[in-house]
């Protein structure tokens, strides 16, 4: 059967399914936070967006793949008509950047969330017949490929959008794997080396969320009760495995270790025999590994992430409030440097300050004190405007006390955290920030010619000035930021920016941030969908993407897809599992979290006596 998306009332076709029926019901990543939240920009991007090189077999096949987009022309969904208000050149009062018009989409939301749960399916069907049990599928040949231990990542990941989408059969063939995990070993050929940063955000993070889910709003799925239990105790098994990596004079972990033989990978260690810790990898921690403690009754776990964490909430040595270097001694716990910012590497940390402070506000009111000087020193000292496009703002990175007007994809969640902290904290301000931040990033889709937005941003007209980059000076002054790096045109799959469009739509109501990721929802589908799943692009610049990665990354299925369905998802499909609940209806006001998301996209159930 040839299936579509489609631009409605314009008649654009935007892919071709596969030999799938959509359900009705019964949905630098490439970025990784997506996810943000790793060491240096270059390594998080070639663990993030597998650069893996195709070879000529898979130039060829990439090439071959273009005939891929000769679209069907069929609509699964009756259209309806569109009553929109036109406003010349922009959509909606506000919009930044001209020339997009958004109301020619369909406003069916039933239609774009069902579309949603179809893409899901799709990818989770191509991954099912072609890589499972393995962690990634690679979906221009069909094959796989094992980088997060060998454990079915792309399914322990993507276990609470099938929940939250109520996609049964899913939800069923997932319980069931899960306790055929050893996680007490690698999965692969020999001992690997194992990620404490990620297998704690995808790994015990989608467990986590699955037991919540499913011992809550989602109870009323048919599933085995018994096997929704085990989620709980493979997560602990899980926890007890890596916890040895805690093992250190100052309580930080390491993040690399070998867990067939409790020892640590030499990967940065220091000349003086000491390992360093990226912000990141120690403060990405603390929440997962609390709510396990809050589950399971051992407060063990709990207080070794907390350990950990204190080390960013008292630092030694600060930049500014709040705002420190990212990386510190492992031995010490000091600070080693003085660059940072919202970006890779370092973000979120600053994420979950906000995040903690929202889980159990009383337990918890250190994190909230530290996100506010944060948020307020960021505010001060790091916001700046594109020479060209003044009516645009953004955070930038830092190096000592000098802003860069330099950010990342993976910095495009801050929109989210400052939204998070203007309810949480009651704090107006902030609001007006984190929709100004969400809009610099959907400024940067708009201009993209693929409709996927860059993993780089620059704003920097020393930069612009070089040779290497003064060919984009011309997009430079219409679309406010270039590509400081010409190694980094490709991206796809990534869930920072319309995370923070998510959080803006549950705050505000406006239907603008909805049109802002279905646009997105649409590009991935005319540039991503490729053979049995999605894949990041080589050339964001090119509307055809130029070509694929061959990689579907979990945080496809676990974040870009979850927040996708959840933004889209009609009035009465959504719930207490939304961030910034609205129980008058959304834009109403009376926000409130019963669920706090991690950094993976997985929502815990918050311990507040009230949420706030």
């Amino acid at each position: 059967m040839q299936l579509q998306i489609e631009d409605t009332d314009n008649k654009v076709p935007l892919y071709h399914g596969s030999n799938h029926v959509m359900t009705t019901r019964a949905g630098l990543y490439a970025a990784s936070s997506h996810a943000r939240r790793r060491p240096p920009i270059l390594e998080f991007w070639s663990s993030r967006f597998d650069r893996r090189k195709m070879g000529l077999f898979g130039i060829a096949l990439a090439l071959a793949s273009l005939s891929f987009f000769t679209f069907a022309s069929q609509n699964p969904f009756q259209p309806l008509p569109r009553q929109s208000t036109h406003y010349g050149n922009e959509t909606y009062p506000g919009q930044k950047g001209k020339d997009y018009d958004y109301t020619g989409f369909n406003p069916n939301q039933t239609y774009r969330a069902e579309a949603v749960i179809e893409m899901f399916r799709f990818a989770w069907n191509g991954y099912y017949t072609y890589a499972f049990p393995h962690d990634d599928l690679r979906p221009v040949n069909n094959s796989w490929t094992d980088p997060r231990n060998g454990w079915g990542c792309t399914a322990v990941d993507a276990l609470d959008t099938a929940v939250i989408m109520e996609q049964e059969d899913i939800v069923n063939q997932i319980l069931d794997y899960i306790p055929t995990i050893d996680f007490t070993k690698t999965a692969t050929p020999q001992p690997s080396v194992v990620s404490l940063f990620e297998t704690n955000i995808r790994y015990i993070g989608g467990l986590l969320s699955a037991y919540d889910l499913l011992k809550g709003p989602f109870s009323h799925l048919d599933v085995d009760d018994d096997k929704v239990d085990a989620l709980l105790s493979q997560c602990k098994t899980l926890a007890d495995t890596l916890k040895f990596a805690f093992g250190t004079p100052s309580g930080i972990p390491i993040n690399n270790v070998f867990i067939n033989n409790d020892t640590f990978s030499n990967r940065y260690r220091m000349q003086d025999e000491v390992w360093s810790a990226g912000l990141a990898e120690l403060g990405t921690l603390c929440l997962e590994w609390q709510h396990l403690s809050d589950l399971t009754g051992d407060p063990e776990y709990g207080e070794l992430a907390q350990k950990a964490m204190s080390y960013f909430l008292n630092p030694d040595v600060e930049v500014w409030p709040g705002l420190t270097g990212g990386n510190f001694s492992v031995g010490t716990g000091k600070v080693l440097d003085s660059y940072g910012g919202w970006t890779s590497g370092n973000d979120s940390a600053y994420e979950y300050l906000i995040k903690m402070y929202v889980y159990d506000p009383d337990a918890y009111e250190l994190y909230g004190k530290r996100f506010i000087e944060a948020a307020d020193s960021t505010i001060a000292h790091l916001l700046s405007s594109p020479s060209s496009r003044p009516d645009l703002t953004m955070a930038g990175s830092f190096a000592g006390q000098a802003a860069q007007n330099y950010s990342e994809q993976l910095a495009c969640f801050i929109g989210g955290s400052f939204i998070l902290g203007s309810t949480a904290l009651d704090r107006p301000d902030y609001l007006k920030h984190g929709l100004d931040f969400a809009e610099f990033c959907a400024n940067g889709y708009r201009y993209a010619a693929s409709g996927i937005g860059p993993i780089l941003y620059s704003w920097n007209l020393t930069e612009l000035s070089w040779s290497n980059f003064s060919n984009q000076t011309t997009f430079y002054e219409k679309a406010g930021w270039f590509i400081d790096d010409n190694n980094y045109f490709l991206n796809g799959q990534a869930p920072e920016a319309i995370e923070s469009w998510y959080y803006a739509y549950q705050v505000t109501g406006n239907q603008y941030w909805r049109d802002v990721a279905w646009a997105y929802t649409l590009a991935q589908n005319k540039t991503e969908r490729v053979g049995s799943g999605f894949s990041s692009i080589l050339n964001i610049t090119d509307p055809t993407g130029g070509g694929w990665e061959n990689d579907q990354a979990t945080y496809m299925l676990a974040e870009v897809l979850k927040y996708q369905y959840l933004i889209q998802a009609p009035e009465e499909k959504k719930g207490i599992w939304d961030v910034e609940y609205a129980p008058d209806g959304v834009g109403k006001k009376n926000n409130v979290n019963y669920f706090v998301y991690n950094t993976e996209a997985h929502p815990f159930r918050v311990q507040a006596k009230k949420p706030i």
